[in-house]
């Protein structure tokens, strides 16, 4: 296909770019590597989507240099966005906004529709093997053949979960990328024993290389040799965005976070039975783990030291994180093309006129909560814009 513009990747940014050019009455075809455009986008929010959050700052992502995109293209701005696509949305206490449908098939129904009605072409089942400058234009070697475009746009995502690490594609071109580090995923740990899908919220800090990284407060999902939920997720990405060598991490966790140790260590000392002394203030299993790995006091009588010891234990359990969880569990990956040969006002190539990278694909990640696809929203209408 001649002329319009190639779009390499039908996920969420590589879709919203498709849309805003179409809008403007562009040509337009996608390729897509899988049988269907969106498959990674139905399992964000453990599907219920969690497009954006209102609540979105700098510091949420691993670079300042997203900060006069993130100012145009703003939670509110993405809102707006889906609602004249006739997407209604709702947000919750945190600030996540969500489909008010709370299911991801709605909004990619909602994008392909509206695809469709602007004529978009997508190519699924077409994997990209080659991209070629070609006298002003754009060439895209592909399993189905070659495909041309005046412009091209780099939407390959990264490979976690189910991805494709397409970064090759790019070297290729002259561009460099950073590294790969899997994110949004859960921390494998030791220290935990018996507490299999007990949820707990908590304050959690992390420490690597014995540096206080990042301190939260959330929930954890506890897992056998792992913690899971929204607060692992987001300390994954601190740990994944370390770019020095990890000699040691560690995550301890204030089980307690309403109240200080000496006000806990008064109420266990006053209320508390000597045989099960946290029975009434925490789930059994994380009891257990907490009092089988502290040196305590173990007569039967519940003396001022016991108290202190056990509210101590209850305030910073440590627990030592081996890595972070493995590519298939991992919603992103940290890394990709580097932000220093691209345009960060328009997220155009450097090295090449008429190519711009979107998405996961460059070196940009938020912490979760809706960043991410944010960022895909934000970047696929940034580099629209440019090319309207």
């Amino acid at each position: 296909m001649a002329d319009g513009i190639l779009i390499i990747g039908g996920g969420a940014s590589g879709l919203m770019c498709a849309l805003q050019l179409a809008k403007s009455g562009k040509s337009v075809t996608v390729l897509e590597k899988n049988e269907r455009v969106g498959k990674k986008l139905l399992a964000t929010g453990n599907g219920k989507c969690n497009l954006t959050n209102v609540n979105i700052a700098l510091g949420d992502y691993n670079t300042h240099l997203v900060k006069d995109i993130l100012r145009e293209f703003s939670p509110q701005r993405v809102i707006e966005e889906f609602a004249q696509l006739g997407l209604l949305t709702k947000s919750d206490s945190e600030g996540r906004v969500y489909p008010y449908s709370e299911s991801a098939n709605t909004v990619l129904n909602v994008l392909l529709r509206r695809l469709e009605e602007y004529g978009v072409n997508i190519v699924c089942d077409t994997l990209v093997e080659e991209l070629t400058p070609c006298g002003g234009k754009w060439k895209a070697v592909t399993s189905k053949g070659e495909y041309v475009g005046d412009k091209i746009v780099f939407a390959c995502g990264s490979n976690a979960t189910s991805g494709l690490d397409s970064l090759e594609l790019m070297r290729r071109l002259g561009h460099s990328a950073v590294p790969l580090r899997y994110a949004i995923a859960p921390l494998s740990c030791d220290g935990l024993k018996g507490a299999n899908g007990v949820r707990a919220k908590v304050y959690a800090s992390m420490y690597i290389n014995g540096k206080e990284t990042m301190g939260e407060r959330g929930e954890f999902l506890f897992k056998d040799g792992a913690l899971s939920g929204i607060l692992a997720f987001r300390l994954s990405s601190a740990l994944a965005r370390y770019r020095d060598k990890v000699e040691s991490c560690k995550v301890t966790i204030d089980f307690v976070p309403d109240l200080s140790q000496a006000q806990l260590s008064e109420f266990i000392y006053s209320n508390c039975n000597v045989y099960s002394p946290l029975e009434g203030i925490l789930h059994k299993a994380i009891a257990q783990n907490i009092i089988s790995q502290i040196p305590m006091d173990r007569s039967w009588v519940m003396s001022r030291k016991k108290a202190d010891d056990l509210a101590k234990a209850c305030k910073a359990f440590e627990v030592h994180i081996l890595d972070v969880g493995s590519r298939a569990n991992a919603q992103v990956a940290c890394g990709g093309i580097s932000l220093e040969e691209l345009d960060m006002r328009t997220l155009q190539s450097k090295l090449h006129s008429g190519l711009y990278c979107i998405g996961e694909s460059v070196d940009v990640d938020g912490l979760c909560g809706g960043c991410n696809l944010h960022w895909a929203w934000a970047s696929a209408m940034t580099a629209s814009k440019d090319m309207i």
